[in-house]
């Protein structure tokens, strides 16, 4: 079926592509059936050498399309970024699938309210399984202390608002590889911005089989290292805000323990002296 080219879609759908043949396919399928037709797919070919994405040639909608790239995933994604000409921006992987209501749900979501910056939503395995579950809902604000604790935010559920990224030159960020995300969403969280959490699943994510291989567990080395990182970098960052809520959570944490003798006073001495060692150095540069 074709589909008259929008001029101005409201949102443009980054999906990033390497070697996805056995389910790029059903993912791009799964963002053509959507509720919402107002939006473009931009398919970011991250060098692939599968031909994963040579059936985008057969469909037939002006929606649709396909940008090769050298393999280089976070220039990639800040191509995307760069071109997208959507009021939002919905991230997506090339192996998972939207549900039907996606983009319509998330778009409601932003446009009744201009202070929400991210809006993301819970997700489920695929075929029905386990649903990732943050058990956080709803507009949220402050988020930069509940970010200390994880990532607790689903990177291909995310709707972004493409002018508040600009205005903020906000993009991924390459030394942070393999937790891109997370610091994206702390950078937003630094800055003030808003989330707002859809509680249920809008999208289903695959468990590939290049997920319990060695080069994978390597990555969730790197990844857990890069994380500790932000994290350490969100809490000592005067300007942000960050580490007040998430200290009053450490004292309320420190104190139960202590009331239940659960930890030795040297243990906690401890941890106080490490927590403020960090903020103190911090300011002295």
């Amino acid at each position: 079926m074709k589909h008259k080219k929008d001029k101005n879609p409201i949102v443009s759908v980054l999906l990033s592509v390497y070697n996805a043949g056995k389910y790029l396919q059903e993912s791009v399928e799964s963002i053509l059936r959507q509720t919402y037709t107002m939006f473009e797919l931009l398919v970011l070919d991250d060098g692939s050498t599968d031909g994963c994405a040579d059936f985008l040639n057969h469909i037939i909608d002006e929606r649709v399309h396909l940008i090769k790239r050298k393999h280089n995933y976070i220039a990639t994604l800040n191509y995307g970024l760069s071109i997208a000409r959507g009021r939002y921006i919905a991230r997506m992987d090339a192996d998972d699938k939207m549900f039907l209501t996606r983009l319509e749900e998330q778009v409601a979501v932003l446009e009744a309210d201009k202070n929400i910056m991210i809006c993301a939503s819970y997700m489920q395995r695929m075929g029905g399984g386990d649903v990732y579950n943050s058990g956080l809902k709803g507009k949220i604000k402050p988020f930069a202390h509940i970010l200390l604790l994880g990532n607790f935010i689903a990177h291909p559920t995310v709707m972004l608002r493409t002018d508040y990224l600009r205005a903020h030159q906000l993009k991924y960020r390459p030394k942070y590889i393999y937790a891109e995300d997370y610091k994206l969403w702390s950078d937003i969280a630094c800055l003030d911005g808003v989330l707002y959490i859809i509680p249920k699943p809008l999208l289903e994510y695959r468990i590939s089989e290049g997920q319990v291989n060695r080069v994978h567990n390597q990555q969730q080395i790197q990844q857990i290292e890069t994380a500790g990182r932000i994290r350490n970098e969100l809490l000592i960052k005067k300007k942000s805000h960050c580490y007040t809520e998430h200290l009053k959570m450490l004292f309320k944490a420190y104190a139960l323990l202590n009331e239940n003798k659960l930890l030795d006073d040297e243990y906690i001495f401890y941890g106080y002296y490490k927590i403020f060692s960090r903020i103190f150095a911090e300011d002295e540069h």
